[in-house]
């Protein structure tokens, strides 16, 4: 046709199962708010306690709470909070931990403090001392992440060695000011070749920050429903980091004139908007972080190409990027030309594979416009809904197309959306590709 057209472009990175293992330099930043300190108590408890007059209610980081006290410490232990399942995480973290491995520990609130300065892996067993610690923090009742994000990043640097894979871990249950503050560390951090995965716990947290505090670094985001659920997230993401064999990967991609980005996905290990970086002259660097061979990397570009005639075209350079950890000055560089054939008839089969991903970014992005639409009052943001929820059941998606058909009716009844059901799709709309073969 006499007019440009759109193709999409799969990138895909694995392999390397054979390469050594790097060891890990862990930056833990935790949560220790008033709010991670509430008692989980079941109504029925809650009822008996608050006859007896030891329970009461109040606000805790502005969210009605019930404030359980004058019991005896072996009753208390009946009813643990976030920071108790929090401090079991950290635990786990020691069975992970290798003697050649480097660790730190940050508790932020109101004030942010470093409770385990810069330390050896085999110092881990300090990891079990924890729940002492923090029993006595007092840091109020407010949530400045950004401070936590700061110090965390100061200890991380510490050790400058590049045989390290750095890492950071943010667990947190609320809202933080200066949002903007943690966007600019979560920019250092991947300046710095640091991989920044989040933790959020319950539904008074802002998944809206953490999610692309994750993504901007090429780390992991979960959404932790349950504070049972907080050990699991650490096994998951410490076998992750303990899995890495190669850091700062990036592919280098260069374009002939004419072809440019329209749109990019992260779509393995999770799904996600991918940020492709500004266009320098049709050059884009496309930052992975550290790579694992047991989650392969996978990006999905959406691309705009002139009007080319049939025949074969470069449609363009790559440059594979990752840093050599034995070598101060080294990058490893492995390199492949992308060429696609024109043709004036429709004689090719479509990749199944790939339009596979291409139905399931597409679905996502239907999914997140839909909700973005309903948050700032768009009138047809009800059949966005439904639309993006008809997308999701001929995927055979059926239980997130039915959450997001609830959103819709709780939208036409209440005029706003369901915040946990939101989050929930958030995060698990990032799993669409996982299922992908």
């Amino acid at each position: 046709m006499d007019q440009s057209r759109s193709i999409y472009l799969l990138l895909e990175v694995n392999g390397g199962e054979n390469a050594p293992a790097l060891p890990v330099n862990l930056g833990l930043v935790i949560d220790s708010s008033d709010s991670m300190r509430i008692r989980l108590v079941s109504d029925v408890q809650l009822a008996q306690l608050a006859r007896k007059g030891q329970a009461r209610e109040v606000l805790v980081d502005g969210i009605p709470a019930w404030r359980i006290e004058s019991l005896p410490g072996e009753l208390l232990k009946q009813f643990p909070c976030r920071m108790d399942y929090a401090v079991e995480g950290l635990k786990i973290v020691g069975e992970y931990l290798r003697p050649t491995d480097r660790f730190s520990l940050v508790a932020f609130a109101t004030q942010s403090v470093t409770v385990i300065r810069s330390s050896s892996g085999s110092e881990r067993g300090r990891l079990l001392q924890i729940p002492q610690e923090l029993e006595f923090l007092k840091l109020g009742d407010g949530t400045q992440m950004a401070d936590g994000l700061a110090l965390a990043f100061d200890e991380l640097q510490c050790s400058t060695e590049r045989v390290y894979a750095n890492r950071m871990i943010v667990l947190t249950d609320g809202y933080t000011r200066n949002v903007n503050d943690c966007y600019a560390w979560a920019k250092k951090a991947r300046s710095a070749g640091l991989t920044l995965s989040t933790m959020g716990i319950g539904n008074e947290f802002n998944e809206e920050l953490l999610i692309p505090l994750a993504d901007i670094t090429g780390g992991n985001a979960y959404y932790i429903e349950t504070p049972e659920q907080i050990p699991q997230a650490f096994r998951k993401e410490l076998g992750a980091a303990v899995g890495v064999r190669y850091r700062n990967m990036e592919i280098k991609i260069k374009f002939p004139l004419g072809v440019g980005i329209r749109h990019a996905y992260r779509v393995f290990p999770e799904l996600g908007i991918f940020d492709s970086g500004p266009d320098m002259g049709s050059n884009y660097s496309l930052f992975l972080g550290n790579y694992d061979p047991g989650t392969p990397a996978g990006l999905l570009l959406e691309l705009t190409i002139p009007n080319w005639k049939a025949g074969n075209y470069r449609l363009a350079q790559t440059v594979l990027a990752w840093d050599e950890p034995h070598d101060s000055a080294g990058r490893m560089l492995q390199r492949q030309d992308i060429v696609i054939q024109m043709s004036s008839q429709a004689t090719a089969q479509l990749n199944q594979r790939v339009m596979n991903i291409v139905e399931k970014a597409t679905a996502f992005q239907s999914g997140a416009q839909a909700i973005e639409s309903a948050q700032t009052g768009d009138p047809n943001a009800t059949v966005r809904l439904r639309q993006a929820a008809t997308r999701l059941l001929d995927m055979g998606e059926t239980d997130l197309a039915n959450v997001l058909n609830r959103q819709a009716d709780t939208l036409e009844k209440s005029g706003s959306l369901d915040s946990d059901a939101t989050k929930k799709l958030r995060y698990e709309t990032r799993r669409l590709t996982q299922k992908v073969s």
